[in-house]
């Protein structure tokens, strides 16, 4: 017995210098989780004997590794990926914005001439000259085009938020694509580890482990996920507030786009929206619907996304017209003065409107940025339609548009969002607006990457491969494996002994 008590020794001394080996030879391996041997005392058995037995006799009969485990710390685990789905929608969030921020041109200086506002000085600009020369139609020519790149400034920055929506969209129809392949790949890892233990002794294959945690860890970056381990080796995932994993099963989400422009991302069992407080597709979610306090829908968001701003520059567009349709009067040669309705009303010259899918204007559609044009009148008649008439005695109505657009004390409506200011000083506040939010999710980004860092420096202090921590084990389990090839010399002594000397008296 005493050989084999030294043999057990040999044998786990052995399995662990090899697990020693196996760290130190992984150390840089992505997703290792450093590994130790799980040692045992080979207990004392008498309950197969027929006659009460002295246990003292059957002990001492050495050691037995009972499994390889691995070194983590499951709470730790968890905060790191909580942290770590929190640092990737404020940075997914910040993206968003920024692309935003791009599109809308002025972001970076509102005094670029080549964006919004560089087109309303033109504008004024121009209209300050042909208060000059009121019926001269190069002037007018001028003015005219001025309105025109106004409109196609305002028809380029919506373009560019379509396509800002366009690429987004692709790049959250990809994030769930992940999504669900990774899991698909855990609920694979799960059956695996489950039929392990159920033929193979409770056996668990810690690189299935390493896999499965290094998919978790992918998880929580697109979702907030919350990880339930089995007595079977399998675990449970629920991201937001939906069983995703149950084992050997998962589900898969799905990602459309409704017709009022809004993405959704639904569960395949359930056709569920997707509840989630953190990862990046939380982040499309709430910035690409984000329509700010004014929701409209169910299908939008109270954060000041993407169709917030949208309704920005729509308000700008609106704004525009509502000015420009009511600024020259027709002129009505019968009386020499200003052409009136039936009420009493004066008529003005409609000067913008609403382009129709038709190619025509609609100067009674409701007027965007998406739809903002020259009237068909204006664009029919030429430039010499904005002249009131060509007397040498006239209104100057071109100046009191000039003057509007400089008017401190004008209007903007946007779904119950009113502002009252001028067209410089509505565009800086609600890009400052734009501005402070993306400071804000940049500095909300560094704030959690730093605590997910400190848990991922915290995890790897007890999972991590040290070299250092290696190098003094190994010369522990050496020693104990020289200590133990002594005994079984020792033993091999003693039988030698009790073989071949023993007996031999009297010859």
């Amino acid at each position: 017995m005493g050989i084999e008590t030294a043999k057990s020794s040999v044998f786990t001394n052995q399995k662990s210098l090899d697990i020693v080996g196996n760290n130190l030879a992984n150390v840089d391996t992505e997703g290792y989780t450093r590994q130790r041997v799980d040692r045992a005392v080979i207990a004392v058995n008498t309950s197969t004997q027929r006659v009460a037995y002295d246990g003292i006799g059957l002990a001492g009969q050495g050691v037995k590794a009972t499994s390889i485990s691995q070194m983590r710390d499951a709470f730790l685990d968890k905060r790191f990926r909580e942290e770590n789905s929190q640092a990737m929608f404020h940075d997914q969030s910040a993206t968003i914005l920024s692309d935003i921020q791009s599109a809308l041109g002025d972001g970076a200086d509102v005094t670029d001439q080549s964006g919004l506002m560089g087109a309303i000085e033109q504008l004024y600009q121009n209209l300050q000259n042909f208060i000059s020369s009121p019926v001269s139609d190069s002037e007018a020519n001028l003015v005219m085009s001025a309105f025109k790149n106004l409109t196609q400034v305002l028809s380029q920055m919506n373009s560019r938020l379509d396509n800002v929506l366009k690429q987004q969209y692709t790049d959250m129809n990809v994030t769930v694509d992940k999504t669900n392949s990774i899991l698909e790949q855990i609920a694979h890892i799960n059956k695996t580890l489950r039929d392990n233990i159920a033929t193979d002794n409770d056996y668990q294959s810690n690189e299935l482990l390493d896999q499965r945690n290094l998919l978790l860890d992918e998880l929580s970056e697109y979702c907030d996920i919350h990880v339930t381990e089995n007595m079977d080796g399998t675990i449970d995932v629920d991201i937001g507030d939906h069983n995703a994993i149950d084992g050997v099963k998962y589900n898969v989400l799905n990602l459309y786009q409704n017709q009022d422009g809004t993405v959704a991302v639904t569960w395949s069992d359930t056709g569920k929206n997707v509840g989630l407080t953190g990862g990046t597709i939380h982040a499309y979610i709430e910035f690409l619907n984000g329509r700010g306090p004014c929701m409209q829908s169910g299908n939008e968001t109270s954060a000041n996304g993407l169709m917030y701003y949208r309704d920005r520059i729509d308000s700008i567009a609106s704004a525009f017209a509502r000015i420009a349709n009511n600024s020259i009067p027709e002129y009505d040669e019968t009386t020499g003065q200003p052409k009136v309705d039936e009420e009493g009303r004066t008529v003005y010259k409609i000067l913008l409107a609403a382009k129709t899918e038709s190619g025509k204007t609609n100067s009674k559609a409701p007027v965007t940025a998406a739809n903002i044009s020259l009237s068909d009148e204006w664009v029919n008649n030429a430039a010499g339609y904005f002249i009131y008439n060509r007397a040498e005695t006239i209104e100057d109505y071109a100046s009191n548009l000039a003057s509007a657009l400089i008017e401190d004390k004008f209007t903007f409506e946007a779904y119950g969002e009113t502002f009252t200011g001028t067209f410089a000083e509505y565009e800086i506040d609600f890009l400052g607006k734009l501005a402070t939010e993306i400071s804000f999710q940049e500095g909300r980004h560094d704030a959690t990457e730093l605590v997910a860092n400190d848990f991922q420096g915290q995890r790897d202090s007890i999972s991590a491969v040290s070299s250092d921590e290696e190098a003094a084990d190994l010369i522990v389990y050496q020693k104990a494996y020289e200590a133990a090839s002594r005994l079984m010399t020792a033993m091999d002594d003693l039988l030698d002994t009790i073989i071949n000397r023993m007996g031999r008296v009297g010859l």
